[in-house]
């Protein structure tokens, strides 16, 4: 293996940056973070200290322009995903852009085309797929389940993360002048919770069971809390639902059942910030076996940025990829159109997929 390291900066010194990004940054093997970039100066200088980081810009412009960063983390709001990595592509940056990619799927389309056009690797920062558990269920089902029937997807995001996070987590810094979208993305609380939870509820479903060419939902909604269920028809044939509520008045939950012809899987997601690797079952029909595999590596976001770092230095495809991260934005539009109108909603091929 290579002994190379990707140079890269971060945009954006807010909670992911600091909970994720910061520390899986200076873990990773293939990764060497040398600078950050935010526009609160006071942040940006504490944020610079605790992680030994000299290069501080409080201009996006001014890291593009630092020839010793190779790639870019973009940590920002999801408003500006589209535009800040359409800028690092265009300044011959890499990038890994936080989920989802973009905000609707005319503006992913565009992003796309560029990343064609430049030959440059963008990844979508879906980091579950580099849970080993997870990355093992998505091999066992290429390798060994056969054609997929059924395929169940569970995400429940729990009234207690927050006791949960402040439990195992360093508090997080803040500053007054933080760059802030014009409208907050929490002024549509229902948009807001589908589109930040769904984001890995559908890549997760993508990746261990494939395409989804159709979608049914329907939405429940009490006091703040709402609980999102559908059919979903899928690219094979198969079929599937989903359910994701965000906040359930019980523990956190997020598991996927996927059976195929041959064989099967069973996945227990843990809360990404324990680090600990999902549990899973697989069973093997032709052998009649199950197996279960225990992983060591499973901070996921350092695995993303390893696996970011391999992509770049040997040519390699990133995960997700564009257009898979152009096919989640679809996905979580169906389900608000299929909503609203109270039909089946087909999506459109996905040429980047």
């Amino acid at each position: 293996m290579s002994e190379k390291k990707i140079r890269v900066g971060l945009l954006g010194c807010g909670a992911v940056a600091q909970i994720a990004h910061i520390p899986a940054a200076l873990r990773a093997k293939r990764v060497q973070l040398v600078a950050l970039c935010d526009g609160a100066n006071d942040l940006l200088e504490k944020m610079g200290r605790k992680a030994g980081v000299q290069r501080l810009y409080t201009e996006f412009s001014a890291m593009l322009a630092d020839e010793q960063v190779q790639a870019v983390i973009i940590a920002a709001p999801d408003v500006f995903h589209v535009s800040l990595a359409t800028e690092a592509l265009a300044a011959g940056k890499h990038v890994l852009v936080e989920k989802p990619l973009g905000t609707g799927s005319a503006e992913c389309l565009d992003l796309l085309r560029v990343v064609d056009q430049t030959g440059l690797k963008l990844q979508v920062g879906s980091m579950k797929r580099h849970d080993p558990g997870v990355a093992f269920a998505h091999r066992f089902l290429q390798e060994q389940a056969g054609p997929i029937l059924s395929v169940s997807g569970v995400y429940r995001d729990t009234i207690f993360r927050p006791d949960m996070q402040e439990t195992c987590l360093d508090p997080i810094l803040s500053s007054e002048a933080a760059i802030k979208p014009k409208l907050s993305p929490k002024a549509d609380l229902e948009h807001y919770n589908l589109t930040t939870q769904g984001a890995h509820l559908f890549d997760n479903i993508y990746f261990l069971a494939g395409r989804i060419a159709a979608v049914t939902a329907q939405v429940a909604h009490r006091d703040g809390h709402w609980s999102w269920h559908g059919l979903l028809e899928f690219e094979h044939g198969g079929r599937g639902h989903f359910e994701l509520t965000c906040k359930a008045c019980a523990d956190w939950c997020e598991r996927y059942e996927v059976f195929g012809q041959s064989g099967s899987v069973q996945v227990e997601v843990s809360l990404p910030f324990y680090h600990r690797p999902a549990q899973v079952r697989a069973f093997d029909g032709r052998s009649q076996v199950w197996s279960q595999p225990l992983g060591g590596q499973s901070n996921a976001y350092k695995n993303q940025l390893e696996s970011f770092a391999e992509a770049i230095l040997h040519d390699k495809p990133t995960s997700p990829n564009v257009g898979e991260g152009l096919e989640t934005v679809r996905v979580l539009e169906a389900v608000e159109a299929s909503i609203s109108t109270g039909q089946r909603i087909e999506l459109p091929k996905n040429e980047g997929a």
